[in-house]
């Protein structure tokens, strides 16, 4: 049934003779004040009748929560932002609603934003988030962003570096480690007999791109016979994987490579695509071909892609745990400018193997 708050509520809403408060709401629905808090911030303690009173309370008195006088009584902004370098990664939505998942378990918020790689607008987010006064930042980083991240902790904002394992002793972080994630995709194809091996990427400015390339080097320097080609992309898509193959497929079949490791999935997959369409390369026959995330395509593509597994809602929920310690610890006295050495976490990857590489 409706709620009615009769001649009070028009008074309110009408003249708006006063704000409306929490202690209204929670008179209207007969509930404690301590519910209504609950129903903005821990809905999940509440039954759904008693959600459905306060709705229907807050919706009559026009009542919005006041998150400043929040933050001023608990001295912790109730929002946390995650800046992301690729909101179109088929990674990020896992790791985001990860994050958000744990945030959400606390009360508070997560602001999403996508700087499109752009350093510049990765630094006018962090600016943003600053200006906002967010409770804390998970930041997947384009740039050198550690510098910045100090200086924001010393004004009392936690940060946690995501998909990067930070150089500072004072930077929280959780990554996965893309080296030796490389070496298991090379040493694969090694140990298959591949000895001209492809590396598709795109711009190595990117530090986990970087050490995929690095961790492939590692390994083909210990090979007499093998060799690694860097074959560059504009950018980490199928539309670019596509690209690829039809570039080498053009090849002649002597000049091609007997087997490429791609930067992340999404380019593997549009290579299979091409490979298998047009019909002059065979997989894993002619060229084997690795990916490497192991997103949820990664084994329905028409010929099922051996790829590198990093545990992307594990990091994701990682640093949103990582991240509330760390508000925590800098709403310690002496803490948001004290030197100190924090978590640094790195998720070991694993190789799953399937029929683009073996046939199998």
């Amino acid at each position: 049934m409706p709620l009615s708050c009769g001649a009070r509520c028009g008074t309110r809403l009408g003249g708006l003779l006063n704000k409306v408060t929490i202690r209204d709401v929670a008179e209207l629905a007969r509930v404690s004040q301590s519910s209504v808090s609950n129903y903005f911030h821990k809905p999940h303690k509440l039954s759904e009748a008693t959600r459905e009173r306060i709705r229907q309370a807050v919706d009559a008195l026009g009542f919005v929560p006041n998150d400043a006088a929040r933050m001023l009584r608990t001295g912790v902004s109730p929002v946390v932002g995650y800046l992301a370098f690729e909101l179109a990664s088929a990674t990020t939505p896992e790791i985001a609603a990860a994050i958000e998942q744990r945030v959400s378990a606390r009360g508070m918020y997560l602001l999403m934003a996508n700087d499109t790689g752009s350093r510049q607008r990765e630094r006018e987010y962090l600016q943003l988030f600053e200006q906002q006064r967010v409770g804390g930042i998970i930041i997947s980083p384009v740039g050198d962003v550690e510098p910045e991240l100090d200086r924001l902790r010393r004004r009392g904002i936690a940060s946690v570096l995501s998909a990067r394992r930070a150089v500072s002793p004072g930077q929280a972080s959780v990554s996965t480690d893309h080296v030796a994630g490389s070496r298991l995709a090379v040493r694969h194809l090694i140990e298959l007999g591949r000895r001209k091996i492809g590396f598709v990427a795109s711009s190595l400015d990117l530090q986990q791109v970087a050490d995929r390339q690095r961790g492939a080097l590692s390994v083909i320097e210990t090979v007499p016979d093998a060799s690694l080609e860097i074959i560059s992309v504009p950018e980490r898509s199928v539309q670019a994987g596509i690209a690829c193959a039809d570039r080498l497929a053009a090849r002649d079949p002597a000049d091609r490579p007997d087997a490429l490791f791609c930067a992340n999935d999404l380019l593997a997959i549009g290579v299979i695509q091409s490979f298998v369409a047009g019909g002059r390369v065979r997989i894993p026959q002619d060229i084997a071909v690795v990916g490497y995330d192991d997103i949820e395509f990664a084994q329905s593509t028409v010929v099922p892609l051996t790829s590198v597994r990093t545990p992307h809602a594990r990091l994701g929920a990682a640093a949103a745990d990582l991240l509330i310690d760390e508000i925590a610890a800098l709403r310690e006295p002496g803490k948001a400018g004290a030197e100190r050495r924090v978590p640094q976490i790195e998720f070991s990857p694993e190789l799953v193997v399937r029929a683009s590489t073996t046939g199998a």
